[in-house]
């Protein structure tokens, strides 16, 4: 179906040879949860990527960041890992007002939790960041959050001016710590927000995610997810409105410029082939599709997919170098025609509430 798709909109049917890459980048897809989505995917994809949090949707919101440190990692390793960030803290620049190490706490939670307190260069003493490294199956995550207790006028950095103590700071972090779980089966993650090989399920009431997939078997392919559960659209600023600026230009051969759907959701699909602007004969690809609805939630996100492919490597023994892209347009939207009609809600997504409704503003 994906090829005969891409042949007509391309003129002519794929070769032999992309009608080999197609199939082996598709025949074997394997089902991965994204947010409070599934997506098929390639199976050999690795995943990389990392949420904000919010807690409240009033002016005194509270945010906590968890990103994916490694994502095959171990007791020991981690515990390494940890060990040589504080140290390298104690042994490094001291703090200009009080003069002593930037490292103000390392604590040993049990096996698989850290907790760290640092400053950064130039911040005053009463700041300070607290990271909650833990190891959730093979996933290892850290968690952030900053506390400015006792720093001149510390409400303007926190949203609605109340300002925290680090110690309330350390105990959001390590309930949440708590609230992350592994699954095996995308399909049964249960509520939450999945991050890689994890879920988040710890009543927040915002989210904003980004994730990363990458191939090794294509160093210069990238797929990306964003996702915003209640920012409201905005139609003058929506992927239909910000390619007309494109138009005209000689270098970008629009692919697709459609209406579309994206996780049951109203969408806008974008596929182009354009020049890199320093290297001319470097071809990249950029397929964007962006869902629009009118009544946002987490479970009806703002979700935008971007692929690309081609330009400068940012991975492997290569990196620093610009190549074309190593997919040719028909195997691109081979893949793309694969993966994204395969966006759909998980169906335990949201935790229900007593009366059956769904927990979801």
């Amino acid at each position: 179906m994906a090829s005969i798709v891409v042949a007509m909109l391309l003129g002519c049917g794929p070769t032999a040879k992309e009608k080999k890459v197609i199939e082996d980048l598709t025949s074997n897809m394997k089902t991965v949860c994204v947010g409070r989505y599934l997506m098929n995917v390639p199976h050999d994809v690795k995943i990389n990527g990392q949420v904000k949090l919010f807690y409240g949707l009033d002016e005194s919101f509270k945010t906590v960041d968890v990103s994916i440190d490694s994502p095959d990692s171990t007791v020991s390793a981690m515990r390494a890992k940890v060990d040589a960030e504080a140290e390298e803290i104690d042994k490094g620049d001291k703090n200009w007002e009080t003069k002593k190490s930037m490292l103000l706490e390392y604590r040993l939670i049990d096996d698989h939790t850290i907790y760290l307190r640092k400053q950064a260069a130039g911040e005053m003493a009463a700041s300070s960041r607290h990271e909650v490294h833990i190891l959730v199956g093979r996933t290892q995550l850290v968690l952030t959050a900053d506390s400015y207790e006792g720093v001149p006028e510390a409400g303007r950095f926190e949203p609605g001016g109340k300002v925290e103590s680090p110690e309330q700071v350390a105990a959001r972090l390590l309930k949440i710590a708590r609230e992350i779980r592994a699954y095996d089966n995308p399909e049964k993650a249960g509520p939450g927000y999945c991050l890689g090989p994890v879920v988040i399920d710890s009543n927040q009431d915002e989210e904003e995610g980004n994730t990363y997939m990458t191939l090794d078997r294509y160093p210069d392919f990238l797929l990306t997810t964003y996702s915003r559960g209640l920012v409201p659209d905005q139609p003058s600023d929506q992927l239909a409105q910000r390619v007309k600026a494109t138009e005209g230009f000689p270098e970008i051969h629009v692919f697709r410029n459609r209406d579309a759907t994206l996780g049951g959701m109203k969408a806008h699909e974008w596929l182009a082939r354009r020049t890199d602007s320093n290297h001319e004969d470097i071809a990249l690809l950029k397929f964007v599709a962006e869902s629009m609805r009118p009544d946002p939630a987490l479970m009806r996100p703002y979700l935008n997919i971007n692929l690309n492919t081609g330009g400068q490597l940012t991975r492997g023994p290569e990196a620093g170098t610009y190549v074309s892209s190593s997919l040719t347009p028909k195997e691109a939207m081979g893949l793309w025609d694969a993966m994204i009609p395969s966006i759909r809600l998980r169906p335990d997504a949201m935790r229900l509430k007593g009366n059956g409704n769904w927990t979801s503003p």
